[in-house]
């Protein structure tokens, strides 16, 4: 009788890529051959592809702002056959602080390990429980010169096929102004390089919390407050991951008076604006919108609205998309009902509650891929 190892070598491989990592991890050390096939590059892209399919959720759940009682979940199949557990971050030595993750993408995790100014990082595949401790960045505080604020941002450059980590470091002028450098981690290269092109903070400097960074198409972006005379407007600040250079975008009015998150949906940048401080009763600005940046007939791009939602009755705070379709939105509670997290379709106005025990606490989400991605690059 034939051997399974006399189908052609196609065959093989394909039947091996629509398998999940747990099991490719076994069959290495069933056959040489499969160990051999299933770590080529061709095999890992092909693997990643189908699995990029069906994403699932990875949710770090913590109490303060200083992390502390932390906890990461991944969430399976959120719409239909709900499942959750626990990831345990196999680090191997004790940190002062709960990790906090700066992007996951093509299966790997970014976290920042540091108890401060986002200095010390760690690229983790929690299907495969690889892990790395990254080099320490370039750009330090000082006692004559200390960091202001530290943005990051994690995601992936297609056309060389580099994940990149960008570290944009704001430190204050003698003037109250501030004044930016930024870097950028190659896990090709395995090595920081300091960026010359920091010209688009002279007039905006990034705003929002740690999760306030998204990946689209090939480039990362974060919202921005405008200084000086622009200090009444509101831009998104975008570092192309292949050419590594910043531009800015400008945002519609209504960013001026409202939240804004910036969001990926359906491979377009995308924006959701939502009340500052609620009250139901109060003046103030009681509407959810969220809307995409897209090309128009006039060769220009606009922003166009999606979802709006007036007068309701509890704040609406989005938390990022799913599958780059649906939306995750946390519905804040009150006294007599705890938040609620749910993820809301708008194509067909379809929405899901996600049984969720912790959503009282602070949030972060993501969507998450398994693969066989090395957290060591080329190196």
């Amino acid at each position: 009788m034939a051997s399974s190892l006399s189908l052609p070598q196609t065959t093989i491989s394909d039947i091996l890529s629509r398998l999940p990592v747990k099991s490719l991890t076994r069959f290495k050390s069933v056959s040489k051959d499969w160990a051999y096939l299933t770590s080529t590059p061709a095999f890992v892209s092909d693997h990643l592809r189908r699995s990029s399919s069906d994403p699932s959720l990875i949710v770090r759940c913590y109490n303060t702002q200083s992390g502390f009682d932390s906890v990461i979940l991944l969430i399976t199949d959120p719409t239909e056959n709900f499942a959750c557990r626990h990831l345990a971050v196999p680090l191997d030595e004790p940190l002062p602080l709960f990790p906090k993750i700066v992007g996951s993408i093509g299966g790997l995790v970014c976290l920042d390990v540091s108890p401060c100014y986002a200095s010390d990082f760690v690229l983790w595949n929690p299907g495969t429980k690889q892990f790395k401790h990254l080099p320490f960045p370039l750009i330090a505080s000082t006692r004559s010169n200390p960091i202001w604020l530290v943005f990051v941002g994690f995601g992936f450059d297609s056309f060389n096929n580099d994940y990149k980590l960008v570290r944009i470091v704001s430190f204050k002028r003698n003037d109250g102004l501030p004044f930016v450098r930024a870097e950028v981690y190659s896990w090709k290269e395995g090595v920081w390089k300091e960026l010359e092109d920091t010209v688009c903070f002279d007039s905006a400097i990034i705003c929002g919390g740690q999760d306030g960074v998204v990946v689209v198409d090939g480039s990362l972006n974060w919202v921005a407050i405008g200084l000086q005379r622009y200090a009444d407007r509101k831009v998104v600040i975008s570092f192309d991951m292949r050419r590594e250079v910043f531009k800015t975008i400008p945002l519609p009015a209504l960013t001026r008076i409202g939240n804004v998150k910036v969001m990926s949906y359906m491979g377009l940048l995308a924006i959701a604006v939502y009340p500052l401080v609620f009250a139901a009763n109060g003046n103030n600005m009681n509407r959810f919108e969220f809307s995409v940046l897209s090309d128009c007939e006039d060769g220009r791009k606009h922003w166009t609205n999606v979802v709006l939602a007036e007068n309701f009755s509890k704040s609406l705070v989005p938390m990022g998309t799913w599958r780059d379709r649906e939306l995750m939105i946390k519905q804040m509670g009150d006294r007599d009902n705890h938040p609620k997290l749910f993820l809301y379709d708008p194509i067909d106005e379809r929405t899901k509650r996600l049984p969720i025990d912790c959503v009282d606490l602070y949030l972060q989400c993501y969507s998450h891929v398994e693969s066989l991605v090395s957290v060591d690059g080329g190196n």
